[in-house]
C-alpha cells in the first residue's frame, strides 16, 4: 500500500489557484486510474483507495487548509499502519520555474507551510515528495496574492501537460520507486 498526499486548500475558491496544483494533480491520478474521492471524517480529507499500475494506493486531498496539512496526513498514515517512506506528498513551488517537476527522496520543507505542517506532525521528513513549478513571472510584488491566483490563460494552456506528466510520476514512484521516477521526471519544463 502507498500513500499520495496532493496539498491544496478546500473550497470553491481556491480550486484552481496556484497553490491547489496538489489537488489538481491527485484529481487527475485518480481519472487516469478510476479512484473515486470521497470525504473522510476521521482524516478531515477526501479519499480515494485503488490500484495503480498493479498497486494498492490510497489518495488524500486534506480538507484542513495548506498549513495544517500534518492534521489530515498523520491520521491517514496511523490507521494504515505506513511508515513515512510509503508517502508521496505533491505541492506547489514557488521557486520552481512553471511547469517544472522535482521530485526528492527526502529533505526538509523548504519555506513551504503544508509539507511543514506534515514534517511537524510526523516528527520525520523522510519522505518523498514531488514539488511542481508554479512561477511564471520574475517579478512577485505580493508573494501570497500570487500563488492564491489563478492560472493565466498562458498558463492554462499547458496546464493539461504539465498534469498529464505530474500523474504519470506519481504511477512510476508508485510502481518503480522514488529513484525511477526522480530520473525520469526531474526535468525544467
Amino acid at each position: 500500500m502507498k500513500l499520495i498526499v496532493g496539498l491544496g486548500n478546500p473550497g470553491t475558491e481556491y480550486a484552481l489557484t496556484r497553490h491547489n496544483i496538489g489537488f489538481l494533480v491527485m484529481e487527475k491520478v485518480a481519472e487516469d486510474n478510476s479512484i473515486k474521492f470521497r470525504f473522510n471524517k476521521r482524516f478531515n480529507a477526501l479519499v480515494g483507495e485503488g490500484a495503480i499500475g498493479g498497486e494498492k494506493a490510497f489518495l488524500i486531498m486534506p480538507q484542513t487548509f495548506m498549513n495544517l496539512s500534518g492534521h489530515s496526513v498523520r491520521p491517514a498514515l496511523n490507521w494504515l499502519k505506513l511508515k513515512a517512506n510509503d508517502m508521496f506528498v505533491v505541492m506547489d513551488d514557488i521557486a520552481l520555474p512553471f511547469g517544472s517537476i522535482r521530485i526528492k527522496l527526502k529533505g526538509s520543507s523548504g519555506g513551504h507551510k503544508g509539507l511543514s505542517s506534515i514534517i511537524d506532525s510526523i516528527s520525520t521528513q523522510e519522505f518523498s515528495r514531488m514539488r511542481l513549478g508554479i512561477l511564471g513571472r520574475r517579478k512577485i510584488r505580493d508573494l501570497s496574492n500570487y500563488v492564491l491566483g489563478r492560472f493565466t490563460k498562458s498558463e492554462q494552456k499547458n496546464l493539461q501537460a504539465i498534469l498529464d506528466s505530474a500523474s504519470q510520476a506519481c504511477e512510476c514512484w508508485v510502481t518503480e520507486g522514488v529513484n525511477a521516477a526522480m530520473n525520469k521526471f526531474n526535468k525544467n519544463k
